[in-house]
């Protein structure tokens, strides 16, 4: 991965208000006709009108700008009935293919950069296999990797309006930092939001990988529909995210969902974060093909996570060892979830990682195991699947978070004086 020399430079002045300075009543304006296009979905003029409560002849020239910087397109629809009478009706709707988020995510062995576009779709990725050494080393090779995506969106026709970073550890949202990545010695306390603002300036987000594989599942993917909705997800270890009427849970600082350092045994195996019996203890991989194949399941072998795949084949095949340490960790799993039904009382529950791989030979004793751990009034109707996006989640986790954050209704703090004053118009018109 060589640096570039040249600055990207994330888009145009874009719809979020500048911080610490005055909002104009164009530029709310723009905000409040962008919000109203993004919930209603294709509307007319009159009918933004009616949403927005904007003059019609001040709508028009805020409409007219928004098609001129690409952030909305114009559709002519025919008139119902298709006896050609009537006026065809013009639409107006968000132009989402258009406007895209750049992804870098990062552990202690990779460094992935994606472009996502806010309409669901991964249009770009990369992948370089980068051994952790020291935090400065992938600070730099991780805003090197953002500026790659920036670029390459850009050179796609996108207009990159955010930057998204997926961490592997525990976060401050607010602060912009990773707190600690079990597994990068001496990643704590990292500013990764300041590094990556030479890219895209205050347009930049941090949060936890998982956290944003659970966005994208609930918004595009096995979650969709769904306003309260677990993820859970199986690599090395566990990770988890919680989502709630289609907004990320951070908590207090933003790690809210930490599934795997969740305790399910008083004495269990002994995990990276320095406890023993966490859920991603008892699951890891590694140690599951360890017990397979009687090894010391506390010291696995350097191969044992990569042979986690010859594991499931036995089981689908039959082999009575591998079903019952699979069934066994469905055991564990439904102890941790069933906590997590009786605490959050979700509608659906995905599964992502390597739980995928597994299929039913974790979930069909996951869904036996669950009423043991929770109220069965609670437990009624939860609709437990897995996850669909695969690697595609992190990046579509970002877009719809990018997504909602542009085109949200502008917050009363920001009404300019005078505002929305003006009285509307006696008569509508027609929906051209």
């Amino acid at each position: 991965m060589g640096r570039k020399s040249a600055r990207v430079v994330a888009g145009r002045d874009g719809l979020w208000f500048p911080a610490g300075r005055k909002v104009t009543k164009p530029r709310y304006n723009r905000q409040l006709v962008c919000a109203a296009l993004h919930r209603e979905g294709a509307v007319s003029r009159a009918g933004l009108h009616r949403a927005t409560g904007i003059p019609m002849s001040r709508l028009s020239e805020v409409c007219g700008g928004l098609i001129r910087d690409g952030l909305v397109r114009e559709s002519v629809v025919a008139p119902a009935g298709g006896n050609g009478r009537g006026r065809p009706r013009t639409l107006l709707e968000i132009e989402l293919r258009g406007l895209a988020a750049a992804v870098v995510r990062y552990d202690q062995s990779t460094i992935e950069a994606s472009v996502a576009d806010l309409a669901g779709a991964v249009r770009w990725r990369r992948l370089w296999d980068v051994p952790f050494r020291d935090p400065e080393d992938t600070l730099r090779r991780v805003a090197d990797a953002a500026r790659r995506a920036a670029a390459a969106g850009v050179a796609a026709g996108l207009r990159v309006v955010a930057v998204g970073a997926a961490d592997p550890g525990t976060v401050d949202v607010a602060a912009g930092r990773s707190v600690r990545a079990v597994g990068m010695p001496g990643w704590r306390n990292v500013p990764v939001v300041e590094r990556l603002t030479d890219v895209a300036g205050p347009r930049v987000f941090i949060d936890r990988g998982d956290g944003w594989q659970a966005l994208g599942e609930v918004t595009f993917g096995a979650g969709k529909g769904a306003k309260h909705a677990v993820f859970a997800t199986l690599l090395e270890g566990i990770g988890g995210g919680i989502v709630e009427d289609g907004r990320l849970l951070s908590g207090r600082d933003g790690s809210a969902g930490e599934l795997g350092h969740t305790r399910v045994s008083d004495d269990g195996p002994p995990c990276g974060c320095g406890g023993r019996g966490c859920l991603e203890a008892h699951l890891a991989p590694a140690r599951l093909v360890a017990l397979w194949r009687d090894e010391d399941a506390d010291a696995p072998a350097p191969d044992a996570d990569r042979r986690f795949p010859e594991m499931l084949a036995a089981a689908r095949d039959g082999d009575s060892g591998a079903r019952t340490i699979l069934a066994e960790a469905a055991g564990r799993l439904a102890r941790g979830l069933g906590n997590v039904v009786s605490l959050l009382n979700p509608e659906r529950i995905i599964l992502g990682g390597r739980f995928v791989e597994a299929g039913d030979a974790i979930l069909a004793p996951l869904k036996a195991e669950l009423p043991k751990y929770a109220l069965p009034e609670l437990l009624r109707g939860v609709d437990v699947r897995l996850a669909e996006l695969g690697d595609a989640s992190t990046a579509l986790g970002v877009a719809a978070h990018v997504r909602e954050r542009l085109f949200a209704l502008p917050a009363a703090t920001d009404r300019p004086a005078g505002a929305g004053a003006a009285r509307r118009a006696d008569r509508d018109g027609d929906d051209s």
